[in-house]
């Protein structure tokens, strides 16, 4: 025999009601449970406070940093040095290097032949002719 009556409106809220109070004394009576529990096993305080990390020091002094690099560098700009000794490459102080292209005049930025000196004159590159 079908059940051909509508169902109620109604709600039944007695049993909404219980319900909701048996979830929230059933999670509080957890977290209290977890609570004694996570205290007993670990027996200490788990949270360490942050400490600040000490700033880096990168440069102590600048000033003297910069001044020490700067006169390492015009050192290196106005001195001799090799760059490739078994090529036969050298730097050359930037005065004399200027001095260099200013005597080529016009072929200042023409190609460095590197025979030069075998296009030397006789008596230039040591006195002996081909």
């Amino acid at each position: 025999m079908p059940n051909d009556r509508p169902e109620s409106p109604a709600v039944a809220t007695r049993a909404v009601l219980f319900t909701a109070i048996g979830f929230l004394v059933f999670v509080g009576i957890s977290l209290v449970v977890l609570r004694i529990f996570y205290g007993e096993r670990t027996g200490h305080v788990v949270f360490v406070p942050p400490t600040l990390f000490a700033k880096p020091r990168l440069q102590t002094n600048d000033a003297a940093d910069l001044a020490r690099l700067q006169a390492e560098q015009r050192g290196r700009l106005g001195g001799y040095a090799w760059v490739d000794r078994e090529k036969g490459i050298i730097a050359i102080p930037i005065e004399e290097a200027m001095k260099r292209v200013v005597a080529r005049g016009a072929d200042a930025y023409a190609p460095i032949d590197s025979n030069t000196s075998a296009k030397q004159p006789a008596g230039a590159g040591g006195g002996q002719s081909p």
